[in-house]
């Protein structure tokens, strides 16, 4: 018998027409994601910083529920934001409010994917066999 397992949900964010300033200054856009998801209660356990050269970022929170990143194109004054949580059922509608309203983005959409997988289980049990010692 096969089973669904829901393991996490996936939200896929854009932000548009951001405050360009905001995201020029990759240090202070970054700090404001990091605060933003600490605030909402998820939990870090590692994160970082990349800049692209002449201008842009990716940054990234390692959560114990399990992602956040956010990607920007500050040229387009556009942001896409990942947030993955296995924290099934927590409302993240509000961090992503704070998100936008700090990146001052004028227009923003949502996409939220159940991440799950079948459970299969076999027709007949595994057993570990001892393999004799070659003589």
């Amino acid at each position: 018998m096969n089973t669904s397992l829901k393991l996490g949900e996936h939200y896929l964010v854009d932000l548009s027409n951001c405050n360009r300033t905001m995201l020029l200054d990759s240090e202070r856009a970054y700090q404001s994601f990091s605060r933003a998801v600490r605030d909402s209660g998820l939990t870090v356990v590692d994160e970082g910083l990349y800049k692209f050269s002449p201008h842009g970022f990716t940054c990234f929170l390692l959560l114990a529920e399990p992602h956040a990143s956010l990607h920007a194109w500050p040229e387009y004054g556009y942001c896409a934001i990942d947030l993955f949580t296995c924290a099934i059922g927590k409302d993240l509608l509000p961090l992503i409010e704070r998100i936008r309203d700090e990146f001052g983005a004028t227009h923003f959409s949502i996409c939220k994917l159940d991440r799950d997988t079948e459970l299969f289980r076999p027709a007949v049990s595994l057993v570990s066999e001892q393999i004799p010692e070659a003589i």
